[in-house]
């Protein structure tokens, strides 16, 4: 099938980092994008274009984004390739995996963010220029190198034209949503520049009671110093609030006999909510030397804090009486990051060729601290009679068990790219790491645990033509799991090794590109559930974790009017173990968009659509002994559609669908419950730009 579509397909679409915010919802740029789109972020740290990065990277950028109604950072990742979500328990955030592993920390513009990555994913998209995602391990970057890869978001940047839009929008379940940006310069010479963006959006559920409300604030404001000097500011601020969630379905009776259940279905108290709030300020200022070498240095500090009672299944219900156990706790839990460095970046000529260099040094520090307390007692619940919880009064919560944990870390890293001929370039990178670490409950503090680590990355690409490249990495694994054993003591780091090798091919004009990777991880200490522990919160390690696998993208043109993009991947992951790792994510997950703009008496008109499509898996529930069972998941396929038509040169209008075909799906089985997929439902958007 891909070679197929490869044959039709004619042009490739290029990012660019300083997009008018009065472009063309039309002008859509798609989730591969292979051409020269250098920033200093990457795989690496160095000002590298991404088709010259060793490893894949993947972008959705804020046209893509509107096009198909992407509100939130996990909708957006949902779209991204070789990516699957699942989502939470409550149905609004999601948990992100590439290449078999959790994708647990985000970034923002290069900076490690202090939400969880399910908060994370709750970001509001509206405030980011792209979503981009390097596949593989990112050790480089931040204090740790997942296997998975990591998320990057790209805060918009303020604009000196003045431009802007308003949005609103009407949806399924009582949607309301009101967007607003605009940018400009705020001097006649342009050298200040500054930038908002502000949502306000409520919806309800397809779940009963559900409802959701949010409010997000952006900012950034950008100055020409002196001619060799800038600073920028940036600074956001959302609040989400959720009331009466739902867990979702039992997803059996306790003899295993299937439960036949609304997907509206809540039998969760009316007492149940969930709010969020995510803070972030982040300072840059940047000094060009000379022509060759310049120095940036950035502070960023981001706060998350969540508040909320947490209601959920503590068995399946049973056969007779239809009655589960609950348990539920009130948490209230704040997260800190900190992270403080100076780069510098610069070339120099080495054997009569041109090379750069990057220097780094950075200092970081993240914090949670959870109080919970905990109920008198729990209610058991009747599944068969949803509405029986309304009348369960609201408990006092007492008992409180606070834990906390720590952690300081210090960065020293160099990277470079060597350039031995014109057709070779050669990616040497050291990341030593100093991190100090400690966790215990209430005022008791575990000791602090120091590792240090160097991480290393080596890679290289080769143009084999104009047209086709070749590529090959290795990077190390170091990450720190920050969980407990049955002994109270915390595990050890994870380690391993990350290699990847690939091929590119673009055509000479730069309008069709195919993008081949072939990757292996292998990872020791990797932390699992320890079944053998009677709780639900202790870990062991495990040895001979290794994911591998292929991913396959297509971008271009079938015709002057006519785009496409797909992209699909295979992996199999194996853990010597339990296997739970292995079976709860799909081994195989396949995207496909396109769009076509209408030309002639229909100028104006564009029409769209995807296909997600995600391979068997498997959910997890629990046995009375805390070991897991492992129920098949089918496959399943999603299709959103979308039609836009630019009313004048300022006012558009938008229809979106999405599930068009009202797919029936488990979106996630975990524990005791299952998430059904979420069904059909509809948007309706008027845009004006100015």
């Amino acid at each position: 099938m891909a070679i197929s579509i490869a044959v039709l397909l004619s042009a490739s679409v290029y990012a660019s980092d300083n997009v008018n915010v009065n472009s063309e919802v039309n002008d859509i740029e798609k989730i591969e994008v292979l051409g020269k789109h250098y920033r200093n972020i990457g795989a690496t740290g160095l000002p590298l274009a991404i088709g010259d990065t060793p490893q894949s990277i993947s972008l959705i950028d804020a046209e893509y984004i509107v096009l198909y109604d992407l509100n939130s950072v996990g909708e957006a990742l949902e779209h991204s390739t070789a990516i699957h979500t699942d989502p939470s328990p409550s149905g609004r955030d999601c948990f992100t995996y590439a290449r078999g592993f959790a994708m647990n920390r985000y970034l923002v513009d290069g900076m490690v963010s202090a939400g969880r990555s399910f908060q994370s994913s709750l970001l509001d998209a509206s405030m980011f220029e792209t979503v981009e995602v390097i596949r593989g391990s990112t050790g480089m970057l931040q204090e740790v190198g997942q296997p998975s890869g990591t998320v990057n978001l790209i805060q918009k940047r303020a604009q000196e034209g003045f431009s802007g839009y308003v949005n609103a929008e009407l949806g399924s379940w009582g949607k309301r949503r009101v967007e607003g940006d605009v940018t400009g310069a705020l001097t006649n010479d342009g050298s200040i520049k500054a930038r908002a963006v502000a949502v306000y959006e409520n919806v309800d559920s397809f779940q009963e009671r559900v409802n959701t409300a949010r409010k997000v604030i952006y900012g950034t404001i950008s100055a020409e110093l002196t001619d060799d000097l800038s600073a920028s500011v940036f600074w956001s601020q959302q609040e989400d609030e959720l009331d009466e969630y739902s867990g979702g379905l039992p997803f059996s009776y306790n003899d295993g006999f299937a439960f036949h259940g609304d997907i509206g279905h809540n039998d969760n108290p009316s007492w149940v909510y969930e709010d969020v709030n995510q803070d972030s300020v982040m300072v840059d200022l940047q000094y060009s030397l000379n022509d060759d070498w310049s120095i940036q240095g950035r502070y960023h500090r981001s706060d998350v804090e969540s508040d909320g009672i947490y209601f959920s299944a503590d068995s399946l219900p049973d056969v007779e009486s239809g009655f589960y156990y609950s348990y539920f706790n009130h948490s209230d839990r704040k997260n800190e990051s900190e992270r403080a460095e100076i780069n510098l970046t610069g070339n120099f000529i080495l054997l009569n060729r041109e090379h750069n260099v990057t220097f780094s040094v950075a200092d970081a520090s993240f914090s949670e601290i959870e109080t919970r307390t905990f109920p008198p007692s729990y209610p058991d619940i009747n599944a068969n009679d949803p509405s029986s919880s309304l009348s369960i009064p609201k408990p006092l919560f007492s008992d409180p068990s606070i834990t906390n944990s720590e952690q300081e870390s210090k960065n020293y890293r160099i990277a470079a790219n060597l350039s031995f001929a014109e057709s070779l370039n050669i990616l040497l990178g050291a990341n030593y790491k100093d991190i100090d670490s400690r966790a215990g409950a209430g005022d008791i503090l575990s000791d602090w645990v120091n590792d240090s680590d160097t991480s290393l990355y080596i890679g290289a690409t080769y143009d084999v033509t104009e047209a086709v490249s070749v590529y090959s990495s290795y990077t190390d694994i170091f990450e720190l799991p920050m969980v407990f054993d049955k002994n109270g003591d915390l595990l050890d780091p994870t380690v391993g090794k990350n290699r990847e090798i690939g091929a590119r091919y673009s055509t000479l004009d730069g309008n069709l590109n195919i993008d081949v990777a072939l990757f292996k991880i292998n990872q020791e200490n990797f932390p699992i559930t320890d079944t053998s522990a009677a709780a639900a919160r202790i870990y062991k390690s495990v040895d001979g974790v290794e994911s591998k696998g292929y991913e396959i993208e297509i971008s271009g043109y079938i015709n002057d009017h006519w785009r496409a993009s797909i992209a699909y991947s295979n992996l199999s992951l194996s853990d010597n173990n339990e296997g739970r790792i292995s079976k709860i994510v799909p081994d195989k997950v396949a995207k496909f968009n396109t769009d076509y703009e209408f030309d002639g008496s229909l100028a104006g008109l564009t029409v769209g659509g995807f296909i997600n499509w995600t391979g068997e898996r498997h959910g997890f529930i629990a046995n009375p002994d805390w070991s897991f069972r492992y129920p098949e998941l089918s496959a399943y396929t999603v299709i959103g559609l979308v039609a836009s038509y630019d009313v004048t040169d300022n006012l558009s209008i938008k229809a979106n669908i999405n599930n068009a075909f009202d797919k029936e799906y488990e979106g996630k089985v975990s524990w005791f419950s299952s998430r059904p997929g979420t069904p059909r439902n509809y948007s309706a958007q008027i845009n004006y730009r100015f």
